[in-house]
């Protein structure tokens, strides 16, 4: 027999990713209602569904779930809590009217009542689009937990399409694309349809009648000058710095600045001329490493 349990109610309070993660991507609300944990048999016939969903969904989504902490043991961890609350809430055997429906339609079909082993294959594919469902949840959950971390967006670019050609500068995409005429696109569609294309080369394609980019976004891990500011460091701010300090940071500042828009003021061929000798000088210092991929990511925009 399943073993019975006890899990209290949920809060009145509506839970945040900030401060309940792990409870929003468990759906905490439906595992509750669940009166007992199934026994490992009744697992058993959907375990390797579990596996290859979350499986892929971390393969797919990986940045991202490294950004919170999550591994892929992690991922298929929690598609084992779904699958609990699936087989307490949402099997055929829990739900007698739609068990009727099926035997109806089944019947129908085949002329004959529906086995056991039909009746699993029902619940196996009602748990296959539960479980897409449940891991596009987790995605959604982990992007914002990792603006509360990063506050940043956590995946290494955006992905659009249109049947328009793409702009030059294709970093024009990531504010503009609603007006160049291009939408979003998911990452897995993307990777999907570029595997469809064949063997093709670049971040940007056509397939039939539409083109395809991906743009790249940086990407920084979390440094000490990420905490500047925040409190850690009481000489940090700038209301405890002396004048002269003040003063070298803003020249500082400007001195950046003024390097910068004569950066952007140079040709496309200037510019790649400068960056080849920046990572060609800099690609096997290991201080230089985010510097160096930020770099190749650049050039890559300027072919």
């Amino acid at each position: 027999m399943p073993r019975r349990v006890y899990r209290p109610k949920a809060p009145k309070k509506r839970i945040q990713t900030k401060n309940d993660f792990e409870l929003c991507y468990l759906r905490h609300t439906y595992l509750r209602r669940v009166k007992y944990n199934p026994t490992p048999a009744e697992m058993k016939p959907f375990m390797h569904i579990a596996s290859h969903l979350a499986k892929n969904t971390f393969f797919v989504y990986k940045n991202l779930f490294h950004t919170v902490g999550l591994e892929s043991e992690d991922v298929i961890n929690i598609a084992n809590v779904h699958l609990i609350s699936f087989l307490g809430l949402y099997s055929l055997e829990n739900m007698p009217e739609k068990y009727k429906d099926f035997v109806k339609v089944f019947e129908r079909l085949h002329g004959e009542e529906p086995d056991k082993s039909d009746v699993l294959d029902k619940n196996q594919a009602n748990f296959t689009m539960l479980l897409k469902q449940r891991m596009e949840n987790l995605v959604r959950i982990c992007r914002q937990k990792s603006r509360n971390i990063k506050g940043m967006p956590a995946e290494d670019s955006y992905f659009y399409y249109s049947k328009k050609e793409p702009p030059k500068n294709h970093r024009d995409l990531i504010k503009n694309y609603e007006k160049l005429g291009f939408k979003k696109l998911d990452m897995a569609v993307y990777k999907s349809i570029r595997k469809r294309a064949g063997s093709i080369y670049g971040s940007t394609f056509k397939f039939g009648d539409y083109y395809y980019v991906a743009v790249p976004v940086e990407q920084k891990i979390l440094g000490l000058d990420d905490f500047s500011g925040a409190g850690m460091d009481p000489y940090d701010s700038v209301h405890n710095m002396t004048p002269e300090q003040v003063y070298f940071n803003l020249e500082d500042g400007e001195l950046w600045e003024k390097r910068r828009e004569e950066f952007d003021a140079k040709p496309d061929k200037s510019k790649a001329h400068l960056i080849m000798r920046f990572i060609k000088k800099h690609a096997h210092k290991e201080e230089f490493k985010e510097e160096v991929r930020t770099a190749k990511r650049l050039l890559r925009e300027l072919d």
